[in-house]
């Protein structure tokens, strides 16, 4: 089975690391670890992230790929009442224009973080509540804490 394209099949393929991203991997950077990429939570963080959400059964994969032959995901019932329960304001993310919920392939990670409008008021959401931390100037964020304590409920350390 290739990884190529084929008709409407979403994009599974993992492509090869760039020079840049292998130096970022290999110096464990702050970039790496923890970044927004379009208002969406990237890099380790990010894709750790997408991971444990799908494996929580709050995402499934849609039945047709987001635009650029992505792989389209929407929330499952228990993913409305996760988001609903932490305050995650999907409502307004589904009202948003372009894509709802995608798998962003990650630049540095060769794994999908959570793109389009659920993915940045999810990271918003972070934001604000304190687990995420924006550094000004730059696209990293400085997380408090991993992403099993918002998962789980929990505060943030301050």
């Amino acid at each position: 089975m290739s990884n190529e394209t084929i008709g409407q099949e979403p994009i599974r393929m993992r492509p090869k690391l760039s020079s840049q991203a292998k130096r970022e991997v290999r110096r464990d950077s702050r970039l790496r670890r923890a970044r927004t990429c379009y208002g969406h939570l990237a890099g380790v963080a990010g894709v750790a992230l997408m991971d444990k959400m799908i494996g929580l059964g709050w995402l499934e994969e849609g039945p047709r790929p987001a635009s650029g032959n992505r792989v389209g995901y929407a929330l499952t019932h228990k993913g409305l009442q996760a988001m609903a329960e932490r305050g995650v304001d999907v409502a307004a993310a589904a009202k948003s224009t372009g894509n709802f919920a995608f798998g962003c392939l990650d630049w540095t990670e060769r794994g999908h973080h959570l793109g389009g409008a659920l993915g940045r008021a999810v990271t918003a959401f972070l934001s604000e509540q304190g687990f995420v931390g924006r550094t000004p100037g730059t696209r990293e964020v400085t997380l408090r804490g991993c992403p099993d304590f918002w998962l789980d409920g929990a505060a943030p350390r301050r």
